[in-house]
């Protein structure tokens, strides 16, 4: 499907067709960390569950791809509807905490062709997954994510969709500082999530955090 905006080309593309033209560069660098194929453009490994890693090309407004890693961790519920669930699997993993690269260097333009992704994407991807490792390394115990999730607060400090834009991003906190012994920082994360819910998922997530280690409710 094509069009013209101001006289340049202007193409629209499918995410498989996206997928198929970035998969052959993506996974030259990540099958060899260890990771496979989740979905359209998004790669998981499962090798150090309950924390997995995420590899992922986000779309934003604009027309633009952009990459995104993080971890999914096995002890987060998620909500769904009114209850919450357990994303335990590579099939149902997900992100509970979201490093976007925030640098327009990095974005992949999707709406002028294939051409334009074969010829962007390859060097893009190149720069940004060693930096994804950086991250995934210094993010590998559960000790270690608190230090992820405060860095990844800093780094969306400075403008844009801030930490809590995030909706996972809260309770995911709220479980690790309870897992590592913080119960009072826990709380506090857990508050800034629940108050949203109905009083039916407020209790059911509350029994869930008290488990993980965090304060009963009050």
């Amino acid at each position: 499907m094509e069009s013209t905006m101001q006289g340049t080309a202007f193409e629209i593309m499918r995410i498989d067709q996206i997928h198929a033209i970035v998969s052959p560069t993506v996974e030259s660098l990540l099958q060899p960390l260890g990771f496979e194929v989740q979905g359209p453009l998004s790669w998981l490994r499962s090798a150090d569950a309950p924390i997995r890693q995420v590899f992922r090309l986000a779309q934003w407004k604009g027309g633009a791809l952009a990459p995104s890693w993080g971890v999914s961790l096995d002890f987060v519920p998620h909500l769904c509807g009114n209850d919450f669930k357990w994303h335990r699997t590579a099939k149902s993993a997900r992100p509970d905490l979201t490093f976007d690269v925030r640098d327009r260097a990095f974005d992949i333009s999707y709406h002028y062709g294939p051409e334009t992704i074969e010829k962007c994407a390859p060097d893009i991807l190149r720069a940004a997954i060693p930096k994804a490792e950086s991250f995934w390394n210094a993010a590998r115990s559960i000790t270690d994510l608190p230090g992820a999730f405060e860095r990844v607060r800093q780094h969306l400090s400075t403008g844009g969709l801030g930490f809590y834009n995030y909706t996972q991003h809260p309770l995911a906190y709220a479980f690790v500082l309870a897992m590592n012994g913080k119960p009072d920082a826990a709380e506090e994360e857990f508050r800034r999530y629940h108050a949203r819910l109905s009083e039916a998922a407020q209790k059911k997530l509350r029994k869930l955090f008290v488990e993980a280690g965090g304060y009963p409710g009050q």
